[in-house]
């Protein structure tokens, strides 16, 4: 299109929201000459926005008649409305363009819920998701042919371990698909073994986010490495700012996100991001806009050889044989209210060791330390404790060796469903509803129904209410009871291959 009209009659706060709009019509149309209709006394604020060719203004005292004529004159092929009331009904009506898209201001909707809190469940997406609705519905950008696919494509994903691990059958599908093109990860050293052990064996770019490259000066470096890169497409299933900042400041054309991003006013592909469904599903979508439609993936890692090689020795030494039976347990994780109690970890492992016979070790980073001395001082038994003496392969290894595994909805909960190790969840701020649950079939989660469960997206430092009953309820026999299940299910699973 040769001109674009922005309509937005209204208030302060929603010209700010046209802001990302207006960026993201200037990326997708760098030819165009980009028009926005705004009350007088708004046209301030938007007349050094470098998005823009022209401010149009509705002035006090001038006539709806002759703003339409002169709409009229200025040619218009496309017009945006991001008002939505009668009066930028009659303007793009009147306008000639030959592309009208109107936003869903779900007016009706919120009356309702004012007057009656009816319908609360339709107005749950912030206004900017809905202006990017339109957006989208304007541009109409097609899907992408394979044959249109880039040589090379980035995909991002700094979060954590779990995160990781279940982006990783998201690259298995994109090397399956897309087989001539060369998948880059940019990911931080604390998850490179992740990636580099994938069946997709992609090229790793580290950013050490949270050491060397905390600022954003040597941030600026690595973009500018990836800039040089000419990469056409990136996908980023993780949802922070800085990682859609880092896409769009490379240079990359295509970036490929998720409408709850904290950057998705960077994206130029938004895909929905869906809560009740697992994390690998949603990553998954990202593909769509590819054409490629899968609902689900099975998530695998495998641990490498020499690693395996080493731990084997190391478990020898501590007594453990290659045909014992080994039940690894995590006891901690990053948010206090996700760890289940001391004495209920103390307790099973007891019971493991002194009545199946099991050896057990407790794995975790070394911030678990504390947490752990706590464990160990209730305990009658001795299990092996690999707190902080592991590095990110050797716990694929250890865990991969396992017959069971015991875990808070963590990090090594994916890394032992991804290793096919039967797994013991225990889950209680959080729950399965929130997307991050063991993926497939197989293992177990062990959860109260309670009301105030979930009651953040994360976990948090303590109960908000004080009780912490979504932990304490879950007791030390229903735990055990659990594990002597999946250790079941492993002997079976053993007997069959």
């Amino acid at each position: 299109m040769r001109k674009i009209l922005v309509i937005r009659l209204s208030s302060l706060g929603d010209i700010v929201l046209t802001l990302p709009i207006l960026k993201r019509l200037r990326a997708h149309h760098p030819q165009a000459h980009i028009s926005i209709l705004v009350k007088e006394e708004f046209a301030d604020l938007l007349r050094e926005e470098g998005s823009l060719n022209e401010v149009i203004t509705l002035k006090k005292g001038g006539t709806l008649v002759a703003l339409c004529v002169k709409i009229r004159q200025a040619g218009f092929d496309g017009v945006l409305d991001l008002h939505a009331n009668v009066r930028s009904r009659l303007i793009s009506a009147f306008s000639g363009a030959r592309r009208v898209v109107r936003y869903s201001k779900a007016a009706l909707a919120r009356r309702l819920y004012v007057r009656w809190r009816l319908g609360r469940e339709s107005l749950q997406d912030h206004t900017l998701e809905r202006y990017m609705e339109a957006l989208m519905k304007f541009e109409d950008v097609p899907a992408v042919s394979l044959s249109a696919v880039p040589d090379e494509i980035l995909i991002i994903q700094t979060a954590f371990l779990g995160d990781a691990v279940l982006t990783t059958p998201l690259l298995d599908v994109l090397k399956e698909k897309f087989p001539k093109s060369r998948l880059v990860v940019l990911c931080t050293p604390e998850v490179q073994d992740i990636f580099s052990s994938s069946k997709a064996s992609p090229e790793i770019i580290l950013l050490d986010k949270r050491g060397k490259e905390r600022s954003w000066l040597a941030k600026w470096k690595l973009i500018q490495q990836i800039k040089a890169r000419h990469i056409a497409l990136a996908i980023i299933p993780h949802r922070s700012v800085t990682s859609a900042l880092i896409a769009f400041l490379a240079g990359i054309p295509r970036r490929v996100g998720f409408s709850a991003s904290q950057g998705r006013f960077l994206l130029t592909d938004i895909v929905p991001f869906r809560w009740g469904v697992h994390d690998v599903e949603r990553n998954l979508a990202l593909l769509n806009v590819f054409g490629v439609e899968l609902a689900s993936r099975d998530l695998w890692i495998k641990a490498e050889p020499e690693i395996v090689q080493k731990i084997t020795a190391r478990l020898a030494e501590s007594q453990i044989a290659p045909m014992d039976t080994l039940i690894g347990i995590h006891a901690g994780s990053v948010w206090a209210t996700k760890r289940w109690l001391p004495e209920g970890f103390a307790a099973v492992a007891d019971r493991l060791i002194g009545e199946l016979k099991a050896k057990v070790v407790f794995v975790g980073g070394a911030k678990d330390e504390g947490l752990m001395r706590e464990i160990l001082s209730a305990m009658k038994q001795k299990p092996l404790n690999w707190i902080g003496k592991t590095n990110l392969k050797e716990l694929i290894a250890v865990i991969s060796r396992c017959q069971a595994f015991l875990t808070n909805d963590s990090g090594p909960m994916h890394l032992a469903v991804a290793a096919r190790v039967p797994t013991v969840a225990l889950f209680g701020p959080t729950t399965k509803e929130l997307g991050f649950f063991p993926y497939g079939t197989g293992h177990i989660v062990l959860e109260k129904d309670l009301s105030c469960r979930p009651c953040s997206l994360h976990g948090a430092n303590r109960c908000p209410l004080g009780h912490f009953h979504c932990m304490k309820d879950i007791t030390p026999q229903e735990v055990f009871e659990a594990m002597k299940s999946q250790l079941a299910k492993r002997y079976e699973n053993t007997a069959l291959s």
